[in-house]
């Protein structure tokens, strides 16, 4: 099983999540080939799917499920119990609530997938105190394609990423709820953001955050740290600072590297990992596009 590289222990939300694509793997009687298992995401958690099956027999899950279909199969057809209504193709996306049987007769064997399965703060964490209603209903072949976009994107950051830290997988899976919830009835009301963070909130936020550089943090502990939703904090921290989280972190990380090529003789390597990068590559990279110039080079002109 290819997973992202981490040594930090699941805990009881992940742990659950991971038994469902557990689950999905015996049905189909295969391994993943990327899951999110060890990641350190707790809203949510994806695995990727490729390999040879038939048909299959989705058990209910205890939680909501997406499945989006990437390729292999031209055809498949899908049942929830009331027959071979419905029908998937690569680029189209099946939505299965909490507690639905699934049944898939895959037309050639072909399994090119991805499963997204959302944990049960994962639209808790959009809406604020308020319990939020779930508004998924079984849906197969639906054309999305911000619901496509996100769990690619999500499967990009897993395979390969840039930052320590999990701020970009939550901000896309925030993206994600605020997308399903879209229907207003389903969505609780939140308070508007008005003035951003209080000068405290913003204080320990940022301090927090420096704290954090090189280790990096989750949005759900910044936003708790303030004593906010996640998603108002997300809203908040960008009114007050005009960056988003992750982004902010970035050029904190960015300004580190500065100091430390200026004043050290770290090599490249060293100075991507206490940054808070997850290689070298990623590193020069993220240092480029901020700065137009490379590491090496940087530091070259300061001598």
């Amino acid at each position: 099983m290819l997973t992202r590289a981490s040594t930090a222990r699941p805990g009881a939300k992940a742990a659950g999540l991971a038994a469902s694509g557990e689950a999905v793997g015996r049905a189909i009687g295969f391994l993943p080939s990327l899951s999110s298992s060890t990641a350190g995401w707790n809203s949510l958690a994806l695995f990727a799917w490729r390999g040879r099956c038939n048909e299959a027999h989705f058990e209910p899950l205890p939680e909501p499920a997406l499945v989006y279909h990437t390729g292999g199969a031209s055809l498949v057809k899908v049942r929830n119990g009331r027959g071979w209504s419905q029908h998937s193709r690569p680029g189209l996306v099946t939505i299965i609530p909490a507690g639905t049987p699934v049944d898939w007769d895959i037309c050639g064997g072909d399994v090119h997938s991805y499963s997204v399965h959302l944990g049960s703060d994962f639209f808790s964490n959009v809406a604020g105190n308020a319990p939020a209603r779930e508004p998924l209903r079984f849906q197969s072949g639906v054309v999305d394609p911000l619901l496509a976009a996100s769990i690619t994107a999500l499967a990009e950051e897993l395979s390969g990423p840039a930052q320590r830290g999990s701020l970009y997988a939550d901000a896309i899976s925030d993206m994600l709820a605020l997308h399903l919830l879209r229907n207003p009835t389903a969505l609780p009301e939140r308070p508007e953001v008005r003035g951003g963070l209080s000068r405290s909130q913003l204080r320990r936020s940022l301090d927090l955050l420096e704290e954090r550089v090189e280790s990096g943090i989750t949005l759900q502990a910044l936003a708790a740290h303030a004593g906010l939703s996640r998603t108002y904090f997300a809203e908040a921290f960008q009114k007050a600072t005009g960056l988003s989280p992750h982004r902010y972190l970035t050029q904190r990380r960015i300004a580190r590297a500065q100091t430390l090529l200026q004043h050290t003789s770290l090599a490249l390597a060293d100075i991507a990992l206490q940054c808070g990068f997850s290689n070298q590559a990623h590193f020069s990279q993220s240092f480029r596009q901020a700065t137009g110039t490379t590491p090496g080079r940087y530091r070259l002109e300061l001598q």
